[in-house]
């Protein structure tokens, strides 16, 4: 199974007790959507940042049309760009978009979402953050979350009965605020469960173990600035 894995800061190496100054350094990821499974992992529109030298900047898109996964996820256009430069501060900025998402047979619902995060560093401080992530008429499980394009708070996160959850503007930050800052945003993350075990005798019951057996991320950008 393919394993998909964030951008990760590099830190410069130095001798053992010696303080560390990391290495100036920029990433990025953005994409449209991932769903991973028993069967494996399928992603769309995926931009990744290559390396960038303090003399020149790098920028970075992918597209599609649309995913069709019955049952699953159905979207229209998604894209994904990312792009980096250093200078006297180190910044990198990353955007994935996707119109018509359509999740797990109508369970979720958004006209559009944009995910996007953007990291800078100078070397004394160094800060991310997801401005301009949005989610258009979205609606979850019957209840319409937004009214038009609209945030939704940080890491909210919804039961789905029978599925699992879902945690929306999923925000993951990296990094110490001095010299390193990164964030990643996952506007839609599904997280789909099941219970095995537990159960009732005479001499009582006993819980059942919940398992994580797939994820749906729509709409995920990640950036990273070091200096």
């Amino acid at each position: 199974m393919q394993v998909v894995v964030a951008l990760s800061l590099l830190n410069g190496v130095t001798a053992a007790l010696a303080p560390v100054t990391p290495a100036q350094s920029v990433s990025g990821q953005a994409y449209g959507a991932l769903v991973q499974s028993a069967g494996g992992t399928q992603q769309s529109a995926l931009a990744v940042l290559p390396a960038v030298t303090p003399t020149e900047g790098a920028m970075v898109d992918g597209d599609a049309d649309g995913l069709n996964l019955p049952g699953t996820i159905t979207t229209e256009a998604l894209t994904g760009t990312t792009s980096g430069s250093i200078g006297n501060a180190a910044a990198a900025q990353s955007v994935a978009t996707v119109f018509n998402v359509n999740l797990l047979n109508g369970l979720i619902t958004a006209s559009s979402l944009t995910a996007a995060v953007s990291s800078t560093s100078n070397g004394a401080q160094a800060t991310s953050n997801g401005l301009g992530s949005t989610l258009a008429d979205l609606v979850v499980n019957g209840v319409q979350v937004t009214f038009g394009d609209a945030t939704v708070a940080p890491n909210t996160r919804i039961t789905l009965p029978g599925v699992g959850y879902v945690v929306l503007n999923e925000q993951l930050p990296t990094g110490d605020g001095v010299h390193a800052s990164g964030l990643t945003v996952n506007l839609i993350h599904v997280y789909r469960q099941s219970l095995t075990g537990g159960g009732c005798t005479l001499l009582g019951c006993l819980p059942g173990v919940v398992t994580t057996t797939g994820e749906i991320i729509v709409g995920s950008a990640a950036s990273n600035a070091a200096m």
